[in-house]
């Protein structure tokens, strides 16, 4: 009797949870339908500051700036980097680029407060320094083009506060790892996700490598107050305080002169920390947000379970059968139309073999980044 009724509950829950996914899917491939590049034009033109913070990038931080200050903007605009505590290169790479450039301002930041997330930290000081009235943010490890600043100012048309931007991890066929190559599909599908969300005013996830906003939006909410000593969430936390009175104020832009390259993580377990320390902040999402996710995530978790138990119930196989080919189809329709929208077609190979580890590594990464801790730099 307990089998039966432990076997009619998992099929239950997978099915109860994998309808609300198929459904919320259909409605991202219809927004995702929807979405268009930015053509404002406004003159004169806005003084625009693009903000890094860096802690510790002596590796790649001169790739970074060669891109950032090779900005073709016809507009006034300038470079300002918090230099957050580096015991590396990084101080006197910057001060050498520094004194090459006017346009470079940096920001050395010795301490910080007790219990208060660096990144943020780091910025907010690099907002109050700055002045320009529309903030540029990438990261210390990224690359973006010439015509970056140019795409994305071109998104603020009238009424829009805040642009998210889209960053991918470049592969090279043939030479790039198994573990880069479903990294870039992963960071697609969040890609897709949070384009086809903005698309439908449900701020989902954004990324703070290539991310813009009004300054005056900044001071209107008060900056990071209320979540400044959440470690994570510089990028979509500080989206969905925009999104509690202006939901129509935001846009994903889909423009190919403003996508920024970043790198993927070399080993799994820089890839495990990172994921875990996304997750972290999911708690501190909006409501409705978090009731989506929650969704979401049950599903995955129900996969799992099915999965454990289909050995045992050939019911709970079949379901368990149709729920992952369901899945897989969604996604598929789904990421056909992000990679046409994205120019990244050639990652379609790696596509199932993601969904073979997308339920339980993320189930896992949540679950460790909620209730564990995680390692950050």
């Amino acid at each position: 009797m307990f089998f039966t009724v432990l076997t009619y509950l998992v099929i239950g829950l997978l099915a109860v949870f994998g309808l609300f996914y198929i459904v919320l899917e259909a409605r991202f491939f219809r927004a995702l339908g929807s979405v268009r590049v930015g053509n404002s034009d406004v003159e004169p033109a806005p003084k625009v500051s693009i903000l890094i913070a860096a802690r510790n990038e002596s590796v790649g931080i001169r790739a970074t700036l060669d891109s950032v200050l090779a900005q073709d903007y016809r507009g006034d605009w300038d470079v300002w980097v918090a230099d957050d505590r580096s015991d590396d290169d990084t101080p006197k790479i910057l001060a050498d680029y520094a004194a090459k450039n006017p346009r470079l301002h940096v920001l050395t930041i010795k301490e910080i407060p007790e219990g208060v997330s660096p990144k943020k930290h780091a910025l907010s000081l690099l907002i109050e320094a700055c002045e320009g009235e529309i903030l540029c943010l990438t990261d210390a490890d990224c690359l973006v083009k010439p015509t970056w600043v140019t795409g994305i100012v071109a998104e603020f048309e009238p009424g829009i506060e805040l642009v998210a931007g889209h960053s991918y991890i470049p592969t090279i066929p043939g030479k790039s790892s198994i573990l880069i190559c479903m990294q870039a599909v992963e960071t697609l599908i969040y890609r897709v996700a949070g384009t086809a969300g903005l698309a439908m005013r449900l701020p989902l996830t954004s990324t703070g490598n290539n991310l813009a906003y009004r300054k005056s939006f900044f001071k209107s909410v008060h900056g990071f107050d209320n979540v400044i000593k959440i470690q994570s969430g510089d990028d979509d936390l500080l989206m969905q305080k925009l999104a509690a009175d202006r939901p129509w104020a935001m846009r994903y832009c889909i423009a190919e002169s403003t996508f920024v390259t970043t790198n993927g993580k070399e080993t799994l377990k820089e890839l495990w920390e990172q994921r875990k320390r996304w997750a972290s902040k999911t708690i501190y999402y909006t409501p409705k947000i978090v009731f989506v996710l929650s969704m979401v995530f049950l599903f995955l978790v129900m996969q799992c379970i099915a999965a454990a138990f289909a050995p045992f119930s050939f019911n709970v196989l079949i379901a368990t059968i149709i729920a992952f080919v369901a899945k897989c189809i969604g996604d598929l329709v789904l990421i056909l139309r992000g990679l046409r929208i994205f120019k990244q077609e050639h990652l379609l190979k790696w596509c199932i073999p993601v969904e073979f580890i997308h339920a339980p590594f993320t189930v896992l990464a949540v679950l460790f980044g909620l209730f564990g801790r995680f390692k950050w730099k």
